[in-house]
């Protein structure tokens, strides 16, 4: 695996010289790159069996996929259709075991999904990742990052400064997450007080306790040039509570634990680029057409080993087109999100979402559906705003809920002081227990 290691470091050295420094640039050369990579992929892809069988399937050949557009000729791929795959492929050749990465999704769309990447693979998406915060107006060589160790990466083996920050270059703390709960969190803030980044990189829910935390107990938070959420979507409430904390430095990056980030807002820019030379962000609407609202499907340009082409998200997004060039406006959230109804069709938790992310007071929420008929709503006050009382919040909620689904919830909401992650150390604003 020492090999292995050394192969990855190389691999990722080379990328952060080929990739495109800015996410911006002259269209007609982002476009053009973009269709190179689209038709050398669709060859790779069609000796692969199970791409194989799509084109057959669409009655196409690798010659026929040329630009984004075309690939919606090409019939999607589903995680259940992908999680079968890495498995057969990981059962069937053992010979691949010490030279492939495993990151393992959690599992809260449903089963959890083995997805397998070459160093190579797995090169590409970190230094995409670098190329993002250099993107945003991150100083990598001289900057201070403070953040999580990954989880899929295993604990960190040391937590001392290489021979290259001992000169202030490149200077990064990585720092466990497991004690980060209660009284826990104090110990986080005065970390980051002294340290004093440049950037900090925190799954979602951690940064909203910590600044719930902060704010309940009077604290003051270093106000960094630039922080990303990651690992959870940011909804409009959590937006506008780290903001007030943390500054105006937002790096909204989204992306699906198959390929990593692709979609970013950057700090004083009102909408999101695609990272056209690793990705494809098409949106499709219900008949599968290309269209600027809709269902957001999207391809790997780097993953030529184990490819993801035309694969179906669950999300949604709002978008246009420029010169050719696709940006998003809004992502919406998880399409399998659903409030499951007893004798009819699921529907989209977005309506809930929407209920919380235009109520003034809160700094958290979740929605619990325990069974067809009772809904649990879980909140978190902001002890700085308010606007409107408790009382008057859970009017809002429970009106606003029945008016989209009649008597058909027994609604209780409970108050709390924060909203404990989930085992998977996501927050998930929307949880169906119903089997």
């Amino acid at each position: 695996m020492g090999i292995q290691k050394k192969l990855k470091n190389a691999y990722t050295v080379w990328y952060l010289l080929t990739l495109r420094r800015s996410l911006d640039g002259d269209p007609k050369k982002i476009k053009a790159d973009q269709n190179r990579k689209i038709y050398r992929l669709m060859q790779r892809a069609y000796k692969i069996p199970v791409y194989r069988e799509k084109f057959e399937q669409s009655g196409t050949t690798p010659d026929d996929y040329h630009s984004a557009e075309d690939l919606v000729k090409f019939p999607t791929l589903t995680k259940p259709e992908l999680r079968l795959w890495m498995q057969t492929e990981w059962d069937d050749h053992p010979e691949i075991h010490d030279d492939v990465n495993i990151l393992s999704t959690s599992g809260s769309s449903g089963t959890p999904l083995k997805m397998l990447y070459t160093q190579k693979e797995q090169a590409c998406s970190d230094a995409n990742w670098a190329r993002a915060l250099s993107a945003a107006g991150y100083k990598p060589l001289f900057g201070k990052m403070y953040s999580f160790s990954t989880s899929h990466k295993g604990p960190r083996k040391k937590n001392r400064d290489s021979i290259i920050q001992k000169f202030g270059l490149m200077r990064r703390k990585v720092v466990g997450e497991d004690h980060i709960v209660g009284d826990g969190i104090a110990d986080l803030i005065k970390d980051i007080n002294e340290y004093k980044p440049d950037l900090i990189c925190l799954r979602r829910n951690v940064m909203v306790r910590m600044v719930a935390y902060a704010e309940s107990h009077n604290l003051e938070i270093w106000k960094p040039k630039l922080y990303a959420p990651i690992s959870e979507m940011v909804d409009e409430v959590t937006r506008k509570m780290l903001a007030k904390a943390l500054g105006p430095g937002l790096i909204d990056a989204y992306g699906v634990s198959e390929m990593g980030s692709f979609i970013y807002e950057f700090p004083g820019v009102g909408y999101r680029y695609v990272a056209n030379d690793i990705a494809v962000a098409n949106v499709y609407n219900d008949k599968n057409e290309l269209a600027d609202d809709g269902r957001i499907v999207v391809t790997s340009l780097y993953k030529h080993t184990y490819p993801l082409i035309n694969y179906e998200t669950l999300d949604l997004g709002k978008s246009f087109v420029k010169d050719g060039i696709r940006y998003f406006t809004d992502i919406e959230g998880r399409m399998n999100d659903l409030v499951k109804h007893e004798g009819g069709a699921d529907s989209s938790a977005l309506q809930l979402m929407r209920i919380a992310n235009h109520t003034v007071g809160l700094s958290q929420f979740r929605f619990i559906e325990e069974t067809y008929h009772d809904m649990k709503i879980q909140l978190v006050a902001d002890p700085f705003n308010k606007s409107m009382t408790k009382e008057q919040i859970e009017e809002r909620f429970i009106t606003e809920v029945t008016k989209l689904y009649g008597d058909e919830f027994k609604i209780t909401i409970e108050w709390l002081d924060e909203l404990p992650p989930e085992k998977t150390g996501k927050q998930r604003c929307f949880v169906c227990n119903v089997q």
